[in-house]
C-alpha cells in the first residue's frame, strides 16, 4: 500500500464506507443487511487503522507491513461472505439464520484478532533480541579494534592478530551457549 498519509488514508475508507453506505437504498434492510454493514464499516476502520499504524511506525519491518494487509484480507473476505448471503436472500427469498452469520463474522474478527496480537507479540520478541544482538554486535566491534590496535604495537605477530580480527569480524554475535565450550576450545587451539 503506497499511500503517503493520513489524510488519503481516512479519505479512501471515508469513500469505501459511503459506497458500502450507498446499498442502503438498493437493498431491502434486513437484520442480515444491517449485521453486514455494520461488520463492513468495522472491517474498514480497521483497514484504515492498520494502515495509519504501518505509516507512523516508519519502519520497513515485515509485520508493520502485515497489519494492513491481514485487516485487507478480512475486510474482502468478510464483504464476500455478506455479499454472497445478501445476494441469496434479496434472489432466493431465503434467509441464512442472523445467528450463524453473526457467528461467522464473530470468528472471522476473532482469527484476524489473534493474527494481530500474533504479530504484535513477534515484533516484541523481535524487538528485544535486536536490542540483544546490537549489545553484543558493540562488543565484537571493540574487540575488534583492540586486536586491529594490538596488531600496530606488535608487529611480529601482526598476521596472527589479524585473522583473529578477521574472525571475529565475522563472527556470530548471537552465538548458542551451548555452542561455548566448543567455541572455547577452538579459541585455545587458536591461540597454542
Amino acid at each position: 500500500m503506497a499511500l503517503k498519509s493520513k489524510t488519503s488514508v481516512w479519505l479512501i475508507c471515508g469513500i469505501m464506507a459511503a459506497v458500502v453506505s450507498a446499498f442502503f437504498p438498493v437493498l431491502e434492510t434486513t437484520p442480515l443487511f444491517i449485521e453486514a454493514y455494520l461488520f463492513a464499516i468495522l472491517g474498514i476502520a480497521a483497514l484504515g487503522f492498520g494502515s495509519v499504524y504501518l505509516m507512523r511506525s516508519g519502519k520497513s519491518y515485515p509485520w508493520f507491513a502485515a497489519f494492513p494487509f491481514v485487516t485487507w484480507t478480512y475486510l474482502v473476505v468478510q464483504i464476500l461472505f455478506s455479499a454472497l448471503f445478501l445476494t441469496i436472500e434479496n434472489l432466493f427469498n431465503w434467509s441464512f439464520p442472523i445467528t450463524w452469520f453473526s457467528l461467522v463474522h464473530i470468528l472471522m474478527l476473532t482469527i484476524v484478532a489473534i493474527i494481530l496480537i500474533a504479530l504484535n507479540f513477534g515484533k516484541g520478541y523481535i524487538d528485544a533480541r535486536g536490542a540483544a544482538v546490537r549489545e553484543k554486535v558493540i562488543g565484537l566491534k571493540m574487540l575488534v579494534a583492540d586486536l586491529d590496535t594490538a596488531s600496530d604495537k606488535l608487529p611480529s605477530m601482526k598476521d596472527e592478530i589479524k585473522a583473529a580480527a578477521d574472525a571475529l569480524r565475522y563472527s556470530d554475535p548471537m552465538s548458542s551457549p551451548t555452542l561455548a565450550e566448543y567455541e572455547n576450545a577452538m579459541g585455545i587451539a587458536w591461540l597454542q
